[in-house]
């Protein structure tokens, strides 16, 4: 998954991504960079106005990641190559966090497992042709790093 972000500041500059792909794309990274806990206690919602909106389970992991925003931000950043978030807010939505399972993609001779970051990233894509790309584009990814 590492390998496939850290491709993301050379996408941006290929393609004039979509706001859909875009908010894509930050999710994915937002995974990242939250680690496996945080990962399972949060869930990006939305991004308005280059402000991140993450569900997260109680005030206790409000509070508390609150607290780390500014680092979060910094990683978040960095690892997208470009300022796309300015802000990222917490909102307290148990219902919204949840863990998925991850998806498989169909590359022909194999199938690709994904992770679970990346499938519940592209999941908020609504365009069902535009998420089928993206998901492909992710496993060849994948599976040239093999």
């Amino acid at each position: 998954m590492n390998a496939f972000l850290s491709t993301l500041p050379g996408v941006f500059e290929a393609i004039d991504a979509s706001d859909e792909v875009r908010d894509a794309f930050v999710f994915a990274a937002w995974k990242s960079v939250a680690g496996g806990q945080v990962s399972d206690r949060t869930e990006p919602l939305a991004v308005e106005e280059k402000r991140l909106i993450i569900a997260v389970a109680d005030k206790t992991w409000k509070r508390n990641l609150e607290s780390l925003a500014s680092q979060l931000l910094f990683k978040l950043n960095a690892l997208l190559g470009k300022p796309l978030v300015n802000l990222i807010e917490f909102r307290i939505a148990p219902e919204a966090v949840k863990r998925a399972e991850n998806d498989d993609v169909d590359l022909g001779p194999e199938k690709v497992p994904l992770p679970v970051e990346l499938s519940v990233s592209a999941r908020k894509i609504r365009d069902e042709a535009l998420r089928e790309t993206v998901l492909k584009a992710a496993a060849n990814c994948l599976a040239r790093e093999r």
